[in-house]
């Protein structure tokens, strides 16, 4: 019995797949049935007689068309056996029917042809090869049998050997196009099935950890007051200095567990799109910090499950690469591990190795190991073996990091006994490092200061070997106009130039004594180092009183470069850190964002420094605001419903819904959205936006953008 059932649920399961690859056409198709079938009697029994002809049956074929017809106005219970109603009468209206008719008029072109024609609505409706292959063999053995009992004979008058090749050539070709336009449909349809589970799936750990930092906030915060206490404004609470720290700390992290899951999400998309890790990202990175950061920010399932892992990092190296995207690929090794923690006497250790020819970090686990001729798929897409929940992305990703990390990632196995994981890591000063440098400085753009042409030269020469972008200016005024119309990464200036020094074009870039607001935020932090001959006591008051970073000596040296980038690109430290307390006394500020809790968030913060702020959930509330308020600046989220933020940036910057708001041109309007990457950045800007802020705002953001757009 329990096999009976077993086989009827997966017949019920098959019928309906079918029935919703035939949806699309099913009505067209029952139309056709319904209209077509009677219709043509009078086209072969008057205008082309053909030897014969029955309006009964084509009435009969027409009826069981109906519910064809109506099929999405039959009530539910009629529905649920609709799947086995249509594979009957499909084979009933094309592969019986027409056969029948061909046999009944002894193969007459007209019936080969019409048969040949039946035979294509199958494929069309029908998917399955193996289902359409039987179902048109049945379909002439059924007819010749009817014909064989009817007729006594059956006759092949009109018979012509040349049908055959002709009926297989349409049969197999047929159903060879559909098979690779269904399983081309359905590599779609996993491969979104794997990108939304991929990504809810990697989504559950950082909101964990989020839960988590929001346990700790209540535990530190006092308790909520009670509806009794509602009328006691009078009521103080005393939070500890530690308290207050571990307040910081924890909304610090879980700041960063934010970013770093909107990176993951972008690294998943980029690798589903086929698009290769970006590397602007990449910075010198200590395995063992990275280890023991990982192992204690993974969300585990139980407090337990912890101490399965054991961290034996010993030797510590450096390696070139994106610290998210590690701890995310040893994330993975970890929870694919752990899936089999309920073995007898599971362990599992990370452990670091150094070696002359690269550096190693081994994950090995004593679960139930991986035969042998599964270990090189493992690494494939959607490739999963050993776990009902795998959707085959996680170690495939892990390659795809170690690969742009300029290493390799191996595994080992003994069947019973234990698996082991191999990330190999080139050494930091090795070949490969450099070349992943190069491609990350591609990317950068350096102003060369200097007067004097020759030491613009050499600098210059300097940097063009690593594959910088370079440009020049002759002095500290014609270096101010440059940065008014292009972002530089690292300013390099001499100190004593005529027109105006070095120092004095520093001070003024970090004073925002310059135009164009949108680029003064990038220019307030970017490295400015000086260059000069002059004696370190000369120069060195000079460079701390004027906001420089540093100076190197005259004449320029590889090996100062080289520390340059080290510091200011290839570092995690953030070498200059910038006050952005700030009053907003008498500023009104419009939040336009449809996500309440966005602007609730933002609303506070802005609020605490004393600004007066105002609230819309989409463009066109944000338009009546404006035209019945004066506001100072307006945060706009781009993607909203009624009017989203670039078309309302584009009606406001046009100005004709505004008969008593007149600063429409220039009201400065900052776009808020998740996505930063170019493409929406230049679509903001292109609307009339004035700068952007990326999802989730933090206060450091929202302090420099306002000390930007508010003079």
């Amino acid at each position: 019995m329990p096999e009976n059932g077993e086989k009827s649920r997966k017949l019920k399961q098959k019928a309906t797949e079918i029935l919703e690859h035939a949806k699309p056409n099913i009505t067209i198709i029952g139309l056709l049935c319904v209209v077509g079938f009677p219709l043509y009697y009078p086209m072969w029994q008057y205008v082309f007689p053909q030897p014969y002809e029955t309006l009964l049956l084509r009435l009969s074929i027409s009826v069981l068309g109906m519910p064809w017809l109506f099929y999405n106005y039959l009530p539910a219970k009629a529905k649920k056996i609709f799947p086995y109603y249509f594979l009957v009468t499909s084979f009933i209206m094309m592969p019986f029917f027409f056969n029948y008719m061909m046999l009944k008029n002894e193969w007459s072109l007209v019936w080969a042809m019409s048969n040949m024609a039946g035979l294509f609505l199958l494929v069309i409706l029908i998917y399955d090869w193996v289902l359409i292959t039987l179902m048109t063999l049945g379909g002439f053995s059924l007819a010749y049998l009817v014909v064989l009992f009817t007729d006594g004979r059956v006759d092949y008058t009109y018979f012509q050997i040349e049908y055959i090749p002709i009926f297989l050539f349409a049969l197999v070709g047929s159903i060879i196009c559909n098979h690779k336009r269904q399983m081309a449909s359905q590599t779609k349809i996993s491969l979104l099935h794997s990108l939304s589970g991929s990504i809810a799936h990697e989504m559950r750990n950082p909101l964990n950890s989020i839960i988590n930092a929001i346990g700790s906030l209540q535990s530190i915060l006092p308790d909520k007051p009670g509806k009794l206490e509602k009328d006691k404004c009078d009521l103080h609470y005393e939070l500890s200095r530690s308290g207050l720290i571990s307040l910081h700390n924890v909304i610090e992290e879980s700041s960063e567990t934010v970013i770093r899951a909107n990176k993951i999400i972008d690294s998943i998309l980029a690798s589903m799109q086929g698009k290769s890790v970006d590397l602007r990202t990449f910075k010198r990175i200590p395995a063992k910090n990275s280890i023991h950061t990982t192992i204690n920010s993974f969300s585990y399932d139980t407090p337990e499950d912890r101490k399965f892992v054991k961290n034996l990092a010993k030797t510590d190296f450096d390696f070139f690469g994106d610290k998210d995207l590690f701890i995310y690929a040893l994330f993975n090794l970890i929870k694919n591990a752990l899936y089999y923690k309920d073995k007898p006497g599971f362990i599992l250790e990370i452990a670091t190795e150094t070696k002359p020819e690269g550096n190693i970090i081994k994950v090995r686990d004593t679960g139930p190991g991986i035969p042998a001729s599964k270990r090189e798929r493992i690494f494939d897409d959607f490739y999963t073996s050993g776990k009902e929940s795998g959707i085959g992305l996680g170690l495939a990703f892990c390659k795809r990091v170690l690969i742009s990390f300029g290493g390799h990632i191996v595994c080992h196995s003994k069947e019973n006994e234990w698996t082991e994981f191999i990330l190999h890591f080139p050494l930091y000063n090795s070949k490969k490092v450099e070349n992943l440098k190069k491609e990350v400085l591609k990317t950068k753009n350096i102003l060369i200061v200097d007067n004097n042409q020759s030491h613009r030269l050499i600098a210059e020469k300097c940097f063009s070997e690593w594959d910088c972008n370079t440009e020049h200016a002759e002095n500290g005024t014609q270096a101010l106009s440059m940065i008014t119309r292009k972002s530089f990464d690292l300013i390099l200036t001499d100190l004593e130039m005529p027109v105006m020094t070095g120092d004095e074009a520093a001070k003024r870039i970090r004073l925002e004594k310059h135009d164009n607001p949108s680029l003064v935020a990038k220019h307030k932090k970017v490295p400015i180092i000086a260059v000069s001959a002059l004696p370190e006591s000369v120069v060195k008051p000079r460079v701390l009183s004027s906001g420089m970073n540093e100076f190197i000596p005259k004449p320029l040296q590889k090996e100062n470069i080289l520390a340059l980038f080290e510091k200011y690109f290839f570092s995690e430290a953030q070498p200059v850190i910038y006050s952005t307390d700030l009053a907003l006394d008498k500023i009104d500020i419009l939040i336009v964002d449809d996500n309440l809790t966005s602007r609730r968030f933002m609303s506070f913060i802005l609020e605490r420094l004393n600004a007066h702020v105002a609230q819309a959930e989409n463009g066109e509330q944000a338009i009546q605001c404006l035209e019945k308020n004066d506001y100072d600046i307006v945060f706009m989220d781009m993607e909203m419903p009624v009017l989203n933020g670039v078309e309302t940036t584009r009606m406001i910057r046009e100005g004709k819904r505004f008969k008593r708001f007149t600063k429409y041109k220039e009201i400065p309007i900052i776009a808020l959205t998740g996505n930063t990457d170019p493409e929406n950045i230049a679509l903001a800007r292109q609307s009339g936006m004035n700068d952007h802020l990326g999802k989730p705002v933090g206060r450091e953001d929202l302090a420099k953008v306002l000390s930007i757009w508010l003079k």
